[in-house]
This record gives C-alpha cells, structure tokens and sequence, in this order.
C-alpha cells in the first residue's frame, strides 16, 4: 500500500481539528478512516466517534484529571500504550496511534501482529531505529516527536 505525504497531512489536519474541538478520538485505527466518494474522493473523514472523549472543558481550557486504572478502551494492534497500561488518554495517544496506522498503511502489517507475545511488551520493547527503518523522513521525525 502507498501513502502519500499529502495523505498524512491531511489525516493530522483532521486529528488537529477535533483536538482543536477540545476532543480525543481514543479508537483511532484504519477501519476508523475513510476517504471520501464522487466530488469528495480527495477528502479523508475520520469517523466512529464511540470511544471519543472531551479532554478539557471548553470555557476555561482546563484539562480533565489524570488518573489511571481507566481500562482498556481500543483496538489492542493500534492502540497507544498509555491506553495498556489503563492511563487517561490524551491527545498524543490519538498521534501514537495515527503513527501506527500510517506504519501499517506502508509496510502492510505492524511488528506485533506476526508475533505472538503481548501487544504492549512487543511496543514496549522496539528501538526506534527497529520500528522506522526505511520509513519517509517526514514520518520518523513525526513519530520521533510524538
């Protein structure tokens, strides 16, 4: 499968407007983006907002507490590691998991799936320079940052 750098642009475009929105997505994965039919075949919709959660209060922009304990709430391959070890989630959660996604859309499938050891050992453990060998520049320094 080829992606775009416009393709990834976009998609943090969308992820920034609803952070933007004061919300967190908490179940992004592929199933979870789609792209557009007929005039809008260039755009790309995020949807299945189930799992979303608002993150700070609107008025005064105060974040919501952070806890732990909160459960597993998303798709085990895509989910964020905060999200296995039960921590509230947040924004840099939807971009961990926008960071799998757009692995999963370049190499087809994401280390973890062809083993079969836990999930969130399996992310715990990879060195970067093993999860983004021969990724685009743009994407390691994306998921470098994140």
């Amino acid at each position: 499968m080829f992606l775009h750098l416009v393709d990834f642009r976009i998609q943090l475009r969308r992820l920034q407007y609803i952070h933007s929105h004061n919300f967190i997505h908490r179940d992004l994965k592929p199933s979870n983006i789609v792209m557009g039919v007929n005039k809008n075949v260039n755009l790309v919709y995020i949807i299945d907002f189930g799992l979303s959660k608002q993150f700070r209060d609107p008025d005064t922009r105060a974040h919501i507490p952070y806890s732990q304990g909160r459960g597993f709430t998303r798709t085990a391959r895509f989910a964020s590691i905060n999200s296995h070890l039960g921590l509230e989630l947040g924004r840099r959660d939807d971009l961990e998991s926008l960071a799998y996604i757009l692995i999963y859309f370049l190499r087809g499938s994401l280390p973890w799936q062809r083993q079969g050891r836990d999930i969130l050992l399996m992310k715990q453990q990879l060195t970067s320079q093993n999860m983004y060998h021969g990724l685009p520049l743009e994407l390691r320094t994306f998921l470098e940052l994140s």
